[in-house]
């Protein structure tokens, strides 16, 4: 009979052992991870925030398991309500936050990279936020199952913006559980300005597509972008 507790005994002592071992691979591969963040970006506040991003967005992800026993559920690339809204003319400055994540800021970049050439519309890049028509951030809100938004505030009498806030939400966008890689998070970047630009959501072959942003800037895009602007031009 002894040598049946002694197995049991050996049989704790070993699934303890690798417990603490997980541990220590755990909290190895974090250091490492900061230490590359901090290497590549050659800045440490940006690379201490960065890890503090994903060590909240982990800790989110570990609540809801906790309380749910699964992971929010990503039902839609956003939210938006269509405010019949546009700008005077085809054309906005747009302010990227420099405190965002730095892979936010290149999706950003890109993005109106791409609409830029599709000569539908024209973001112009500010340095200063009190000049920018449209501000660009991040979020990070498990409680809204939505991978970015765009906030507008209109004028309904002249069906004009007077300014918009787009934002890429970090907890989906940043979560390997959800599968957004780069090529989807810039179409999310993508969608978000085309509302800030005066796009609905749409069922057909689209960027505005309400879910999954698994299409980049199509040509129906870029005819229903010119119908919006052509009285303008």
């Amino acid at each position: 009979m002894r040598w049946l507790f002694r197995l049991i005994g050996a049989f704790f002592s070993f699934v303890w052992r690798l417990f603490w071992r997980l541990v220590w691979i755990v909290v190895l591969l974090c250091v490492l991870a900061f230490g590359l963040l901090w290497y590549l970006n050659g800045d440490f506040q940006g690379a201490l925030k960065q890890a503090e991003r994903s060590v909240k967005i982990g800790q989110q992800s570990i609540d809801q398991w906790e309380k749910t026993g699964q992971l929010p559920k990503l039902s839609q690339t956003d939210s938006h309500q269509h405010s019949e809204g546009r700008w005077a003319q085809a054309s906005a400055r747009i302010y990227l936050d420099p405190q965002m994540d730095s892979r936010f800021q290149e999706a950003y970049l890109e993005a109106i990279q791409n609409w830029n050439q599709t000569g539908a519309f024209n973001f112009e890049l500010v340095t200063e936020s009190s000049k920018a028509d449209i501000t660009a951030t991040e979020m990070n809100d498990g409680g809204t199952p939505v991978a970015g938004e765009a906030e507008s505030q209109t004028n309904l009498l002249a069906g004009q913006f007077l300014s918009v806030t787009v934002r890429l939400n970090h907890y989906y966008l940043s979560n390997p559980h959800y599968g957004y890689s780069y090529e989807r998070l810039v179409h999310t970047a993508e969608h978000e300005l085309g509302h800030a630009i005066g796009l609905d959501h749409t069922d057909e072959k689209s960027v505005m597509q309400p879910a999954g942003s698994f299409y980049g800037i199509q040509e129906e895009d870029v005819a229903n972008l010119r119908k919006i602007y052509e009285t303008s031009e």
